[in-house]
């Protein structure tokens, strides 16, 4: 239907230009409208935690957040509960969170030489170039 050229200019009119947003909002929910800030809800309350989670103390003292917590990511995304124990159903809770590559290697490191990490399993899988490598070699 088209010449090659004559379609290269009609692909290239519907790319979007690069670090660009894809969304716009128009009318009321356009950024600068005068009635934005009533269509949008930005003080309304966050959303209900599931019942077990409700219950801690932690959750009620905290000021509410405009920003998301991962589980709550991972929840809303999956509907997968990243912070029940798979022992005993409890709730788990996030204690520190070990950015340093150092640091990282050094607690691996130790679980490794552990015996409490012997029921663990491995630090890696072996990939399956590794695996056929030592099949060919035995």
């Amino acid at each position: 239907m088209f010449e090659p050229l004559e379609l290269l200019e009609k692909l290239a009119a519907l790319t979007p230009r690069p670090r660009i947003n894809l969304v716009l909002y128009h009318g009321v929910l356009a950024p600068h409208s005068g009635w934005r800030a009533r269509v949008v809800a930005y003080d309304a309350p966050p959303v209900q935690a599931p019942a077990a989670a409700s219950a801690s103390a932690d959750a009620n003292d905290a000021p509410p957040s405009r920003h998301w917590a991962w589980a709550e990511l991972m929840r809303r995304a999956f509907d997968i509960d990243v912070l029940a124990c798979p022992r005993c159903g409890g709730r788990l809770r996030l204690i520190a969170t070990v950015e340093a590559p150092d640091a990282v290697r050094a607690i691996l490191a130790t679980l490794a030489l552990s015996e409490e990490g012997a029921d663990r399993a491995p630090p890696f899988a072996p990939s399956l170039s590794t695996s056929h490598i030592a099949a060919i070699g035995a």
